[in-house]
């Protein structure tokens, strides 16, 4: 099993928001957390091809949960896609980290 960590920028309708994003993936199956808004959303999905993944979960905000499905590649340690919600698209990007921040975990 690998478990990948990226600190991630997400372009939503409310601006950029900085989070992180562990990655686990098993076989061609994937898991993880993406942590925003000061919420850990649980996430899951499939590798669809070497480095190019989709997933689907919601992201709790004080006020709301939003469901989404994710598209994205993986190439030289640097994340690249987007959120597909009822909102429209929302541009993810992120950079590999040595690992979760302790209060992440």
């Amino acid at each position: 099993m690998k478990k990948v960590c990226y600190a991630v920028m997400l372009q939503s309708q409310l601006g950029p928001r900085t989070g992180e994003l562990m990655l686990q993936e098993d076989a061609q199956v994937v898991s993880g957390y993406l942590s925003l808004l000061g919420h850990q959303n649980r996430f899951s999905g499939s590798v669809l091809q070497e480095g190019k993944y989709l997933i689907s979960g919601a992201l709790r905000s004080p006020v709301d949960k939003e469901p989404y499905d994710a598209l994205f590649t993986v190439r030289n340690g640097r994340l690249s896609g987007g959120l597909i919600t009822r909102h429209g698209c929302w541009d993810l990007t992120g950079v590999r980290t040595a690992g979760p921040r302790p209060e992440a975990e």
